[in-house]
């Protein structure tokens, strides 16, 4: 299955996510009081090009892997905790997004990982073949 092959890249795009948004809105700037837009820090444009690009990958996998058989439990999920973390990181502004972004990262890694567990090692299956006997 083509989605558990490429699980390995969205894994280090979340993990880049994490490190770029520590460097952007991280603890320095939350203690300052200073919201990134008003700093007037700005990274390079292709950073930009390339996290629009990633963050638009990683939807569309989402939604390709809850069309697939193997992988539809964990590509729910993952989408479920996307869009709960949206809504929280909107919501509750910049002094909790690195939190709140940190847990919705882990939870999606978390499911990739799963998700090529059970692809390579279970066959497709939810739980360990030794449950099945």
């Amino acid at each position: 299955m083509w989605l558990a092959y490429i699980a390995p890249l969205f894994i280090a795009f979340d993990i880049f996510q994490l490190v770029a948004a520590e460097r952007y809105i991280g603890i320095k700037q939350i203690r300052a009081g200073v919201h990134p837009l008003e700093a007037g820090k700005s990274g390079p444009v292709w950073l930009a090009l390339f996290w629009l690009a990633g963050a638009f990958a990683m939807w569309a996998y989402m939604a390709a892997m809850v069309f697939s058989a193997r992988g539809a439990l964990q590509g729910f999920i993952m989408l479920v905790a996307s869009l709960l973390g949206y809504a929280l990181r909107r919501s509750m502004g910049l002094k909790y997004a690195l939190v709140i972004l940190t847990f919705e990262a882990a939870i999606r890694m978390g499911l990739l990982v799963n998700f090529m567990i059970s692809v390579f090692f279970w066959l497709g299956r939810p739980l360990p073949p030794s449950f099945y006997h």
